[in-house]
C-alpha cells in the first residue's frame, strides 16, 4: 500500500524529495480560492521542475491563540488533508501548532520549515499572507527574506466567485451560508459539495418505527453541521467496521439528510441536534461503525414541530420525493471537486 505523502514532521520529509515550490494556510474548507493558489503553486514548481509542497497547520492557529473554537470549521482535520492531497501535490506537511511553535520569528519559521527542511526554491502565497510571531511576517517580508535565502516569491491574488476579481471567495463567506442553509452560495464557492463524516452511531431508533431507518452520526462530525434542515444529497462509506468487511459499501447513494432536535418528539427527553440520512430504497442497510461521508446538495425546508405522528410520516414521504427531483438534476454522484 503507498503511503500518502503526508508529513507532521520535518523528520518525515523523504530525503530524495528534493528542491520545493511551498505555499502556506490553513486552507479550511480547502475551497476555490485555496486551490487557485495551489494550481499557482503548481505550474511554478512545473517550470523549475520541482515539487509542489504545502505547509498547513492543525489546530487551527486562530484556536489555539484564543482558546476558543472559533470560528467553526468547514472541514475536520483528516478532510482538510485529504482535499489537499487531492490537489495533486507532491506532499503536505501537516505541523501541530501550539503556543510554542507560534513563537517563531518570521525569519525562524522561514529558514528552519521552508529553506533547511524543504529546500524551498520558490514560495507561493496570496498578496495578504501573514506568518510569524505575532504574525508580523507580511509578503514584503517574505520578500527580504527570498533574497536572503535564495527563493523566489510569486503572488496570487484574489479569485472572485465570477473566476476574476468579483465577490471573494473566503472561509468566512461560505461558513455564513453554510449555516444560513444556503447550499447554492457554499457549493459555488467550494467548487464541490460541503460534507460531513463520522462514524455512525445508534440513535433513538423512531425513524425505523416510522417506516425511514436513518443512519445517525455523532455529536461531533468531522465538516461544519449546516443549517437545520431537510436537504437532499448523497452518502457514502468510506471505512466500513471490521464486521461489515466483505459487503458492498455504499458510494453515491441518494438519500434525505435531517438535521435538528425532532421537535415533534421534544416531549421524549432534554432536545439533542442530530444529523441523519435516510438513504433511499433501502432498508436492511447495516452501517453502525461504519464511517459515513454525507454530501449536501440542497435545503428544501426548515424544521418544524408536527401535531401528529401520521403528518410527520407524510411529510416524510414527501421529503423523499423532493430529494428524487432534486437529485435527478443533479449531473454527478460521488463528491464534485473540480
Amino acid at each position: 500500500m503507498t503511503r500518502l505523502p503526508l508529513w507532521h514532521h520535518l523528520q518525515e520529509v523523504p530525503a530524495d524529495l528534493g528542491a520545493t515550490a511551498v505555499t502556506i494556510g490553513n486552507f479550511d474548507g480547502v475551497h476555490r480560492g485555496h486551490r487557485h493558489i495551489l494550481e499557482q503553486l503548481q505550474r511554478q514548481a512545473e517550470v523549475r521542475d520541482i515539487a509542489p509542497v504545502a505547509i498547513t497547520f492543525w489546530p487551527h492557529p486562530r484556536h489555539v491563540m484564543t482558546g476558543t473554537v472559533q470560528p467553526p470549521l468547514l472541514t475536520g482535520h483528516a478532510d482538510r488533508d485529504r482535499l489537499l492531497l487531492l490537489t495533486g501535490l507532491r506532499g503536505v506537511l501537516d505541523l501541530e501548532f501550539t503556543l510554542e511553535f507560534a513563537q517563531h520569528s518570521p525569519e525562524e519559521f522561514v529558514r528552519i520549515f521552508l529553506v533547511e527542511g524543504l529546500g524551498a526554491r520558490c514560495v507561493v502565497l496570496g498578496e495578504d499572507a501573514l506568518f510569524g510571531r505575532a504574525n508580523a511576517g507580511t509578503i514584503e517580508t517574505m520578500r527580504e527574506l527570498g533574497q536572503k535565502y535564495n527563493f523566489d516569491v510569486i503572488t496570487v491574488g484574489e479569485m472572485g466567485v465570477d473566476g476574476e476579481g468579483t465577490g471573494r471567495i473566503s472561509s468566512s463567506r461560505i461558513r455564513t451560508a453554510l449555516l444560513e442553509g444556503d447550499m447554492r452560495t457554499a457549493t459555488e464557492g467550494l467548487g464541490r459539495r460541503h460534507t460531513v463524516t463520522d462514524v455512525v452511531h445508534h440513535g433513538f431508533r423512531r425513524g425505523r418505527e416510522l417506516g425511514f431507518p436513518t443512519a445517525n452520526l455523532g455529536p461531533r462530525p468531522e465538516g461544519l453541521i449546516p443549517a437545520d434542515g431537510v436537504y437532499a444529497g448523497f452518502c457514502t462509506v468510506t471505512a466500513q467496521d471490521p464486521a461489515h468487511v466483505g459487503t458492498a459499501p455504499l458510494a453515491g447513494a441518494p438519500c434525505t439528510i435531517s438535521i435538528g432536535t425532532n421537535p415533534t418528539f421534544a416531549d421524549d427527553g432534554t432536545p439533542r441536534r442530530t444529523v441523519e440520512a435516510y438513504v433511499h430504497d433501502d432498508h436492511d442497510l447495516e452501517l453502525y461503525g461504519d464511517t459515513l461521508r454525507l454530501e449536501f446538495v440542497q435545503r428544501q425546508r426548515e424544521t418544524v414541530k408536527f401535531d401528529s405522528v401520521d403528518t410527520l410520516i407524510a411529510q416524510m414521504h414527501e421529503d423523499v420525493e423532493v430529494t428524487r427531483r432534486t437529485l435527478a438534476l443533479e449531473p454527478s454522484r460521488g463528491e464534485v471537486t473540480g
